[in-house]
């Protein structure tokens, strides 16, 4: 009988593609995960150096020696402002009225405000710069803008780990005749112990029943006749 489909070469052959095909599932979900992996991997690193670029150097001493310096500024321009809006009145007074020396002194006054506008809105600055180090606002905002890419790690973990059960599941498929081997080699020892120690109990008993049925047999002959 010629089996077209039932002999060792044609099982060999459909077992070395199902091995294969299992080895290609596998190969494609760990370069398709980890490339997302990979992916992620590098915009999270590209994002906190593009963060660490713009955020400021400096420690947290050297700002508070700039917030310091800056607070002496605004002083001094806070007593030259008193003085010279005293000034102002005492030009008001000697002139009597609005003259040319009053509205030059206004002006000085007017840029000194200014001045001084701009020291607070620095120092305003400066303190911000400070809590941020303080609170760890950096470090936050790091993991915000950081955690878009979660995702990436998320879908490369499963499909790596998805393709590799698949892979798996194909794989223990293509080798079902070895594992049904291993199976029946476990087994069979524990069996063919069993039957040799109950050989002689079950020869002994069919021995006795054959006795009892002979005897039997010649009882009923011994009836008959």
């Amino acid at each position: 009988m010629n089996n077209q489909y039932l002999n060792e070469e044609n099982y060999q052959r459909g077992k070395k593609k199902v091995i294969g095909l299992a080895l290609i599932v596998f190969l494609l979900g760990l370069v398709i995960g980890g490339g997302l992996i990979v992916t992620g991997i590098m915009k999270t690193n590209s994002t906190k150096s593009e963060i660490t670029e713009k955020e400021s150097k400096r420690t947290e001493s050297d700002i508070q020696a700039d917030i310091t310096d800056v607070e002496s500024k605004i002083d001094a321009a806070k007593l030259e402002m008193n003085t010279m809006r005293n000034e102002l009145q005492r030009i008001f007074m000697e002139d009597r009225g609005f003259s040319d020396r009053y509205y030059e002194k206004d002006s000085e006054i007017t840029a000194k405000e200014n001045e001084l506008s701009k020291l607070q809105s620095t120092k305003s600055d400066l303190e911000s710069e400070l809590w941020k180090i303080q609170s760890g606002y950096n470090n936050t905002k790091n993991s915000i803008a950081t955690s878009r890419y979660i995702p990436f790690y998320m879908f490369g973990a499963f499909i790596i780990v998805a393709s590799s059960m698949i892979a798996g599941s194909i794989y223990i498929f293509g080798k079902r005749r070895e594992i049904a081997a291993f199976t029946t080699q476990q087994v069979m020892p524990i069996a063919k112990e069993g039957i040799n120690e109950m050989a002689p109990t079950i020869g002994n008993v069919a021995g006795e029943i054959a006795k009892g049925i002979k005897e039997g047999m010649k009882d009923d002959d011994k009836g008959i006749k």
